[in-house]
């Protein structure tokens, strides 16, 4: 362990970014140092006496930010040993780092298997951790282009357009936020390449680094990822069954400068919770009393048949609404639309113009077709149809246990005792029966969350490979109650 690198980028930290704490500019530094390559995947961190000493700092100091990196998967404590750099683990919601066995998508391959062979084992998984949300029923791309070349006038899409998006393609932005309850001028959307990238470009023009985003105990892992990239803080809230507790964040806010609020109020990711009506105008008077920006990133919202207005609806002059298609029309679609306030739009649309400079044309033009013709609501319909189906069964096969699911929802969850550490020993044992799960610590922001468990995705197109991935599960459960 460098202590002189450390010590430089301690004191870097403190220097450039005055409202960091002395432990947040700690963990920066070692999560700088851990991702820099610096820091080995195995390397011992000097013990809390020793690092308190050298840089001048309580233990206590050193405690939190070592439990930070903990929290971030970066380290791992061993009881009588010490503090390890951990080795790159897989990470969800990013990216599906393995395709799903061959026989899970081809039916000649299904109809070869023999009767009661397993389907997937260790060496061939099934990736129930990465959710792909049925995507055997998105809209024929041959189909879509064929319907555009029917229509003519393509070639004006090859050249450059303005970073906010076209104006029939804002249009089309204002009538998909419509189906989350968002109603919205077109001038006050912005196209994006994917709600990932429209994420960035509020995180990137909203905030300063040093400044602090609140979000859920467990929240989307790409949040971490971004804030960490961006050198923004976020500060944990503590959620129950209902989401964000509103008493918490009204807590952090008094005690802590609060920039932003990240929220998936609708159908939270992982938990699937939905924060009520009422609890939503408590979070949107906190924001309001403390002025804080809200980012609303409801992207499986259109999964379910019914749900709340947005937070956006009720306080538009300080919410940027994420309205996501890939969901419905297709991960490849990469189409996003950016709803966001009038002062904030100029901002906005610089940071579009230097990332990707604009949302490919031609995308957001097959995606103004589908939203416009009725194929997005066709599929959408199709998808919950096949996500009840799915959740029934899962359902009925988890019956006994603690399984959280909505009746269309994509995914569910998996409640499981003995916290943290207990969620990820089942995923490992699942593993090694060939089962892919995302468990809670990918979803961990910080704090002691009282949800605990594994993301089930339910999105594949055979039903018998589903059942017998549940029924899997079940048994591993069920052995760990002996």
């Amino acid at each position: 362990m460098d202590f002189g690198q450390l010590r430089e980028l301690y004191e870097e930290h403190l220097g450039d970014r005055m409202r960091m704490t002395r432990w947040e500019a700690l963990a920066q530094s070692l999560v700088d140092m851990i991702h820099a390559g610096d820091l080995a995947p195995g390397e011992r961190l000097s013990t809390h006496r020793a690092l308190a000493d050298l840089l001048g700092v309580t233990v206590g100091t050193v405690s939190r930010a070592y439990a930070r990196c903990a929290q971030l998967n970066l380290t791992q404590g061993i009881v009588g040993r010490g503090t390890f750099v951990t080795r790159p683990a897989r990470e969800v919601d990013v990216y599906a780092q393995r395709p799903l066995p061959r026989t899970c998508l081809d039916s000649s391959a299904r109809r070869s298997r023999e009767p009661g062979e397993q389907p997937f084992d260790a060496k061939n998984p099934l990736d129930m951790g990465f959710i792909t949300p049925f995507e055997h029923l998105n809209p024929s791309l041959e189909e879509g282009l064929a319907g555009l070349l029917k229509r003519g006038g393509l070639d004006v899409l090859g050249g450059y357009q303005a970073p906010a998006g076209r104006a029939s393609h804002r249009e089309a932005g204002a009538l998909w936020a419509a189906r989350f309850g968002l109603p919205v001028s077109p001038d006050n959307v912005l196209v994006c390449a994917g709600a990932q990238h429209a994420l960035l470009t509020v995180l990137a023009s909203l905030f300063n680094p040093g400044d602090r985003i609140a979000a859920e105990q467990l929240s989307y892992p790409l949040l971490r990822h971004l804030a960490q990239m961006l050198r923004l803080q976020l500060c944990p809230i503590r959620m129950d069954k209902n989401g964000i507790v509103p008493s918490a964040l009204e807590a952090a806010c008094r005690t802590r400068i609060i920039r932003g609020l990240y929220l998936m109020p609708s159908c939270h990711n992982p938990t699937l919770s939905l924060i009520p009506e009422f609890r939503r105008h408590e979070i949107v008077d906190i924001c309001r009393r403390h002025d804080v920006s809200i980012i609303e990133d409801d992207v499986y919202a259109l999964s379910l048949e019914q749900h709340l207005p947005p937070l956006s609806r009720l306080a538009p002059e300080r919410s940027c609404f994420i309205a996501s298609t890939s969901e419905a029309l297709g991960a490849g679609l990469r189409v996003a639309y950016l709803c966001a306030p009038a002062h904030a739009l100029k901002a906005l649309e610089h940071t579009i113009s230097y990332t990707i400079s604009m949302a490919p044309p031609l995308m957001a033009e097959l995606a103004s077709l589908w939203i416009g013709d009725g194929t997005a609501d066709n599929v959408l319909v199709a998808k919950r149809r096949a996500a009840a189906k799915a959740n029934m069964l899962a359902r009925d096969i988890l019956d006994g246990f603690s399984l959280i699911t909505r009746t269309t929802g994509f995914f569910c969850w998996l409640k499981l005792p003995g916290g943290a550490e207990a969620a990820r020993e089942f995923a490992e044992r699942a593993r090694q029966q060939g089962l892919v799960v995302a468990d809670s610590s990918y979803f961990a922001v910080g704090g002691s969350s009282e949800d605990a468990g594994v993301r089930l995705a339910l999105g594949l197109k055979d039903q018998d490979i589903l059942a017998r991935a549940l029924r899997c599960l079940a048994e591993l459960l069920q052995r760990g109650q002996e």
